[in-house]
């Protein structure tokens, strides 16, 4: 268990957090921009320094202002994906991937790690000649070859089209579980919570709203369904009785009937993130509630 406790103040603004995460689970850190998300990260990284506080992962201290402890970020067992990717231009994928390997045993790793992210082949290529997906492949592929404690991921999705939004959650999912590794991320997606996280830490002005499962927070209640699917509401037909609900879950349609006054009470509308329930013959449909 990595044990979390962060203040830090700056002129508008003071963060002051207090959490748990769990070994092998994926905890997301989510809110609107500004909520200190990203923040959180640089500090447990240690590319920050809190004020007080403290990040003990199990009996490793790596920061504890009251016993002045402070591991710089190469000192801590962390990988981190960023946004914009951040490999080596001038090296290639083999070498970006094999940077800060420092056991050279363990270099023929590499080939596997690679084949894992789908980039067998693409050994000698240079970043500038691979897509963005095939870039954040190789950054997260990059950020687990060292073997870790912890994986921090900040909005590692963002700068990618929707298409390969959607891979790319497939294949970190499949890899981090895979690994079974302990890990941290940033996202203001919804559905990307949905997809990734086992548990939720909501983000507000620095403070922490609420926390849980994706069902308790968004939701405010466990599921008991058998079924349970994630989307975008794509389309809605009505007349006076009945209405018909076309999600898009990943790269595919459902489609649900529902009272058009239970629509009108869930004020839903296109675009809106929604969980799509079924048990035996039954169908719920819940909004998803956030804050802009």
């Amino acid at each position: 268990m990595l044990n979390v406790c962060l203040k830090k103040t700056w002129d508008t603004f003071r963060l002051d957090v207090a959490f748990e995460i769990p070994r092998g689970k994926v905890t997301t850190l989510f809110g609107p921009s500004g909520a200190g998300k990203s923040t959180v990260l640089r500090l447990i990284s240690g590319l920050e320094m809190a004020d007080g506080g403290m990040i003990h992962n199990g009996k490793e201290i790596w920061f504890d202002e009251t016993k002045a402890i402070h591991l710089p970020p190469q000192r801590r067992s962390i990988g981190f994906l960023f946004q914009d990717f951040a490999l080596f231009p001038h090296l290639t994928v083999e070498k970006n991937v094999a940077y800060g390997i420092k056991e050279k045993k363990r270099l023929r790793e590499v080939k596997d790690l690679l084949s894992l992210a789908g980039l067998s082949g693409y050994e000698h290529h240079y970043p500038a000649q691979l897509s963005g997906g095939q870039k954040q492949r190789v950054a997260l592929i990059r950020a687990l070859a060292t073997k870790p404690d912890l994986l921090l991921l900040d909005e590692p999705l963002s700068a990618l089209d929707w298409e390969a939004r959607r891979q790319l959650q497939e294949d970190l999912k499949r890899i981090i579980k895979q690994f079974g590794i302990t890990t941290l991320s940033v996202t203001h997606e919804v559905t990307e919570v949905y997809k990734l996280a086992d548990y939720v830490i909501v983000l507000e002005s620095g403070r922490i709203v609420k926390k849980g499962t994706p069902e308790e927070v968004f939701l405010g209640k466990k599921l008991s369904t058998r079924i349970q699917i994630v989307g975008k509401v794509v389309g809605i037909e009505s007349d006076f009785i009945m209405a018909a609900v076309t999600v898009m879950h990943e790269d595919q349609y459902f489609k649900t009937l529902i009272d058009t006054e239970e629509i009108q009470r869930l004020n839903l509308k296109i675009g809106d993130d929604i969980v799509i329930g079924a048990k035996s013959s039954d169908v719920i449909l819940f909004k998803v509630l956030t804050k802009s």
